[in-house]
């Protein structure tokens, strides 16, 4: 399956975690992402959004990604439960 592994993160905030890395499984979304923005997303399971260190706040978030052993592409990350869509449960 394909995994997305996070590189680098950063943010106007200190959070002692970052930069931070992560790898699992990516899991498929709610299929808004490609449709209604415009561009390809990915989504972890649950498992690696449950295991984020307690600092690390919810927020927009930039670094590095590669799915499987491709290559490694720059990118955008958002942590949260996105209001818009009424999300309860935390994702990445």
């Amino acid at each position: 399956p394909p995994r997305l592994i996070i590189v680098d993160s950063s943010s106007p905030l200190d959070m002692r975690s970052l930069p931070y890395f992560c790898r699992g499984q990516v899991i498929r979304g709610f299929g808004r992402g490609s449709k209604e923005l415009g561009i390809p997303t990915a989504n972890f399971q649950d498992s690696v959004v449950d295991s984020l260190p307690a600092d690390l706040s919810t927020g927009i978030y930039y670094g590095w990604g590669r799915v499987g052993n491709g290559d490694i592409h720059k990118m955008v990350m958002s942590i949260g439960w996105n209001p818009y869509y009424k999300n309860i449960k935390k994702s990445m």
